[in-house]
């Protein structure tokens, strides 16, 4: 049985552009979903990846969610592509400063400053 969309996806100047719907990332399932999701559209043969990931529609993350971005990100940087993150809430940034991720991902105001990166 096919899982419910967690997000959508968008392909801009090749930069693929994942829009997560869910407004609380919070539950092991809608986790794993949003995960698996993002890891069907990425390529397998080496490319690199070039993703924005934007949080516009989300209002709150769990410590499992930080953990499966920890793995994308070194996922992107072993194809020596680029992934930014957009749209966070002052409270999500708050989350990423306080665990000392903001030194980790690339995070900007919205979709056009992440895309301009690239």
């Amino acid at each position: 049985m096919a899982s419910t969309p967690r997000i959508d996806v968008l392909e801009i100047d090749s930069v693929k552009v994942v829009r997560l719907l869910d407004r609380q990332l919070f539950d092991e399932r809608t986790v794993r979903d949003v995960a698996d999701q993002i890891a069907a559209i990425l390529p397998n043969d080496g490319t690199p990846i070039r993703l924005v990931l934007d949080f516009s529609d989300v209002a709150l993350i769990s410590s499992s969610l930080l953990g499966k971005l920890i793995l994308f990100q070194r996922r992107v940087d072993a194809s020596r592509g680029k992934l930014r993150l957009c749209e966070l809430s002052p409270v999500l940034q708050q989350v990423f400063r306080t665990s000392n991720l903001d030194r980790l991902f690339k995070i900007d105001r919205d979709q056009r400053a992440s895309l301009a990166e690239f």
